[in-house]
């Protein structure tokens, strides 16, 4: 009982710091600034608006299935309760974003010890990226923390093989997959990991399989045929795949410089055709045409742009995160999944393969792959931890000594 105190304090403390540097970081926004600064925050409040006043999934009155819905929905429940005001659930958003170094601290403690956990915990703490993303109308938050939710519950599952916990993570994949687009294909990699892993349960592996799996199909479902019934159109995901890819593969996209192969925004007017009616889902499908004329014509350019895009995904403007996460972190990741000793690093390390191939055949960008920033920090944690070990035997044997006084 007492290790299980001391496990619950410095959880708790772990998350206490993580609230108190996000809420002195948001400062500025409880004091009334309330502009939406990066270009899609906005669309999720109006979505979020939209859905309290009209009970429309829609943006300035007009249905859209550009945003997925978890987020908005999300959104859509704090301020019908708090208020429509912008920011108005931004203590409850600062909460959730915190929960991720609390996260962090039991994924670093159950892999390895106590502080491994701590490490972990402190370092996303005060990880800047994470705190700027967790005062903001975006969906990375969210995700990362259904992802490291997930992950949690899937650990669970795997020792217990308990139904209720793969009830647990049916829900928060399933949400996870209405949260970000394209993030459907790692279910079916967890299940087969799942099922090959508990091989030697297999009528309660393909139990737990087959209850996630429905879950998540119940929570999308719904979701695409919404979609089909507004728009009239097979809408799996969203209908910004088009812009996408039209803001990759094209001429401007490919000049020469540090920025290339950076996706950048090209909204095309269609030709006016008689008895055309442009529509969102309309308007997608011309700008994936686009791109996909523009693949054609340019092969080399595009494999060009394709492999940037894995760079990008990789990349980070902040040079400790970026040493941490790719120089330690990853790099330690592939060590202890591939070394058999850890079956839930193998797992990670699938995500993280996963997640770098949507990149490559979609848009990479830094801050997608965020989920992976937990596991990263356990990696790094339990790299800083053998290092100290091994020095620390270094030293007991002589092979580090001190100099002379």
């Amino acid at each position: 009982m007492k290790q299980y105190r001391i496990d619950f304090f410095l959880a708790l403390a772990v998350f206490v710091a993580a609230l108190a540097v996000r809420v002195v970081i948001a400062a500025p926004v409880f004091a009334g600034d309330t502009r939406f600064i990066i270009g899609d925050d906005d669309d999720y409040y109006n979505i979020a608006i939209s859905l309290i006043t009209s009970g429309t999934f829609g943006i300035n009155g007009s249905p859209t299935a550009y945003r997925m819905p978890f987020f908005p929905l999300f959104l859509a429940f704090w301020h019908l309760l708090l208020g429509p005001q912008p920011y108005a659930p931004l203590l409850v958003m600062l909460v959730f974003g915190s929960l991720i170094p609390l996260g962090s601290y039991i994924l670093g403690r159950y892999l390895a010890d106590r502080s491994v956990g701590m490490i972990a915990g402190l370092l996303l703490t005060f990880d800047k990226d994470l705190i700027f993303y967790s005062r903001l109308y975006m969906t990375e938050t969210m995700f990362c923390l259904l992802i490291l939710a997930s992950m949690l519950a899937t650990w669970r599952l795997r020792v217990t093989l308990a139904w209720g916990w793969a009830v647990v993570v049916g829900l928060t994949l399933g949400c996870a997959c209405l949260t970000r687009a394209n993030f459907l294909p790692f279910v079916a990699v967890l299940l087969l990991w799942l099922l090959w892993l508990r091989r030697d349960r297999l009528r309660l592996a393909l139990r737990n399989a087959a209850t996630i799996g429905l879950i998540v199909g119940a929570i999308w479902v719904p979701w695409v045929v919404r979609n089909y019934l507004v728009f009239h159109q097979l809408i799996p995901f969203t209908t910004q795949g088009g812009y996408a890819y039209y803001g990759l593969y094209n001429d401007a996209a490919v000049l020469p410089g540090e920025r290339y192969g950076v996706w950048i925004w090209l909204g095309v007017n269609p030709p006016q055709e008689p008895g055309k009616v442009w529509d969102e889902a309309t308007l997608d499908g011309y700008h994936r045409d686009l791109a996909f004329q523009w693949i054609s014509a340019h092969p080399a350019e595009s494999v060009k742009v394709a492999l940037m895009q894995i760079y990008y995904f990789w990349s980070n403007e902040d040079a400790g995160s970026y040493l941490r996460a790719v120089v330690v972190g990853l790099p330690t990741l592939i060590i202890l999944a591939v070394s058999w000793r850890y079956p839930d690093m193998l797992l990670w390390l699938a995500l993280a393969l996963t997640m770098t191939l949507l990149a490559l055949i979609s848009v990479g960008q830094a801050r997608y792959a965020f989920p992976l920033r937990p596991i990263l920090a356990v990696s790094t944690a339990m790299a800083l931890s053998a290092a100290t070990r091994m020095l620390s035997r270094w030293r007991k044997r002589g092979v580090v000594t001190e100099g002379p006084a």
